[in-house]
Parts: C-alpha cells; sequence; structure tokens
C-alpha cells in the first residue's frame, strides 16, 4: 500500500445552501442575467460553477444560508425555474490541490469507498472544494485520512477537536462594491487543453476517480474541473481539461476503467484562472466576468470560483480576445501563459 499524500491540511465553510439549476435549451446569455440578477440582490458567493454542455447551461452555487431564500424567490421569480436546493451545506477544502490528477483520484476513490455523496466538487489552482451535506461531513473528514495525510493534524479526532468555536474556518473580508475594477494577484493561461465532460452513474465516482491517477502516472496537470448538475436522475457529470498529446487517448482510458460513463471530448482548448483578495466573498464578481465575455462575443464552456479563485475555460481561438475582455473588468498586473 502506498505512502498517504502528503498535504497542508482542510477547511470548512458551514451555515450554505446548495442550489442546482440548468438554463433554457440554447438560451444565449443566461449565465450573464442570472448572476446579475444574483448580484443586484447584494447575494455573495462563496461557490460557483457553470459548464456548458447539451445544449444548456449546468449551475451550482452556494450561498449563505441566510440569502438563501432570497435567491431561490429570485430564481423562479426572474426566471421561472425550478431549482434543487440543499440546505445545511458545507464546503470542505483540500489544500495544496497542485493540479495533481493523482490527489483528485485518491479523493473520489475515498468517497466512494466510503459511500460520501458530494454533491458538487470543483478545483481552483490552491485547493479542491467539495460541497457536502453536513450530516456527512465527520465521515468525508475521515475517509479523507486513508489516502492522504495533514500537517496540521494527525488524525480526525484532532481535525475535529480544532473545529471548537471555529463554525467558519475561512471568511474573507467582504470588499465594498464601490471597487470599480476589482484587484488581481495575476492572470495564468495554458493553450493546448481537451476539455471532457463526462456523465456517469452517482455509485461509479470511485471507479471513475481510478482514471484521474492513469492520467497522473502519465504526468498530466488538471487544469480545470468542476461537477454539474445532471437532469437524469442518479447521474451526475463531471468536466475536466488535460494537456493535448500526441498520443492523448483519454476517452479510451476513461471507457477501460468506467465503461458506463458517457463521454465527450473538445480541443483544442484553453483555460485560464486568477486570484483577487476579495473573490472569496464578494457579489458581483462573476456576473462582471460574464458580462465582460459575452460582449467580447468570447464562448464560455466551464467555470469555476471558489477559494478567492476564478478558472474558467475558453476555446482556443477564443483566448487572447478573453484576455483583452477580463483585463477590461479586473486591475490584473501581469499575464503568464503556463506550459
Amino acid at each position: 500500500m502506498s505512502a498517504p499524500e502528503k498535504l497542508g491540511g482542510f477547511k470548512v465553510l458551514k451555515d450554505v445552501t446548495l442550489i442546482s439549476l440548468f438554463s433554457p435549451k440554447e438560451t444565449k446569455g443566461f449565465p450573464s442575467r442570472f448572476f446579475s440578477f444574483i448580484a443586484d440582490e447584494k447575494i455573495n458567493l462563496p461557490y460557483v460553477t457553470c459548464v456548458f454542455g447539451d445544449h444548456a447551461w449546468g449551475l451550482n452555487i452556494a450561498v449563505e444560508s441566510r440569502d438563501a431564500g432570497k435567491a431561490l424567490g429570485l430564481i423562479e421569480k426572474a426566471f421561472e425555474k425550478k431549482s434543487i436546493h440543499y440546505p445545511d451545506s458545507t464546503i470542505l477544502s483540500i489544500f495544496p490541490h497542485k493540479k495533481n490528477p493523482e490527489i483528485t483520484g485518491s479523493l473520489f476513490e475515498a468517497f466512494g469507498r466510503e459511500g460520501v455523496n458530494a454533491n458538487a466538487l470543483a478545483n481552483s489552482p490552491s485547493a479542491i472544494s467539495i460541497v457536502l451535506n453536513e450530516n456527512v461531513l465527520n465521515k468525508a473528514s475521515r475517509a479523507l485520512f486513508g489516502p492522504f495525510s495533514f500537517s496540521a493534524y494527525r488524525t480526525p479526532a484532532d481535525w475535529k477537536l480544532a473545529q471548537k468555536g471555529k463554525e467558519q474556518l475561512y471568511k474573507e473580508v467582504v470588499a465594498s462594491f464601490q471597487e470599480q475594477r476589482p484587484k488581481v494577484y495575476g492572470l495564468e493561461y495554458q493553450d493546448n487543453q481537451e476539455f471532457l465532460r463526462v456523465k456517469l452513474n452517482t455509485q461509479s465516482i470511485g471507479d471513475f476517480g481510478t482514471s484521474f491517477k492513469e492520467f497522473a502516472r502519465l504526468g498530466l496537470n488538471l487544469t480545470f474541473l468542476a461537477t454539474s448538475p445532471c437532469e437524469e436522475e442518479g447521474k451526475e457529470k463531471v468536466a475536466f481539461c488535460l494537456p493535448v498529446t500526441a498520443n492523448s487517448s483519454y476517452i479510451r482510458i476513461i471507457n477501460g476503467i468506467a465503461p458506463q460513463a458517457d463521454t465527450q471530448s473538445l480541443a483544442p482548448v484553453s483555460t485560464f484562472a486568477m486570484n483577487g483578495p476579495h473573490f472569496g466573498d464578494r457579489y458581483g464578481i462573476v456576473s462582471e466576468l460574464l458580462i465582460s465575455l459575452e460582449k467580447g462575443d468570447i464562448d464560455l464552456l466551464g467555470l469555476s470560483c471558489t477559494i478567492a479563485s476564478i478558472t474558467g475555460v475558453v476555446p482556443s481561438s477564443h483566448m487572447k480576445p478573453a484576455i483583452e475582455a477580463i483585463k477590461g473588468c479586473f486591475d490584473i498586473p501581469s499575464v503568464i501563459e503556463r506550459t
């Protein structure tokens, strides 16, 4: 048995409600309109994912529980859309992520073995964030101590003891909405990526995670990962990006490990990522970005916003105009292309 992967730790944000919904088919501009309505109501979003597939958007958003009623009412009134919501949710974030598919694969396998159901999941440049029902938080934390070890806690009991009196272990300072151009530490992007969207049975998530270990064995970095809701009961969607290589055969690898999965692929695409001092807890960040991309006629394929980070996917031919669009709404000191 291999030694546990050494990670820094994990943190928890409680008292949130997860809301999942789909856009109408072929509705252009739905995400920007949706998040503009959320921003107008000054509702903070500690977790967001948007993934486009099957001619519609699948959205997962987390709001503070005190804002859940307002957000749900807004969705039904403004969009006449019914949504699924998960009250008493918790966001569990594991640090650092390091874009290593091995960590993602081990997480999926551990949750699969222990029967832990993640209602939503996404990566950022620094962490993997999982949205869970609060009543399975202790079970999920115990599952982590199988494949991982943490410098801050030796055992699940150590972690549980550290939570007392710290119900919200990470909480960003809310920036003033008067700040016209939100600050960003820097923008990084990677070209020549392959965008994979996988639909699979919820119970198969552990087997599917094994494919990520195969990607790690090939020395690949995971540049994007987000789950999105599925309209088919008992199934979920996972979208992720890996580099295009001369011998890339990701669908074959997935089919060999999880043959029941339905996988679609698109290439080449580009991914971008940026961190900001207030991204984790400020209304309006997502809507400003989406409006700017829409004005530039940029086709967004996927987006995740969590742990003060935004990660997105666009067709490779749209990456340069996307950079200009992002510069138009954020104060960006540097743009770096990663290979």
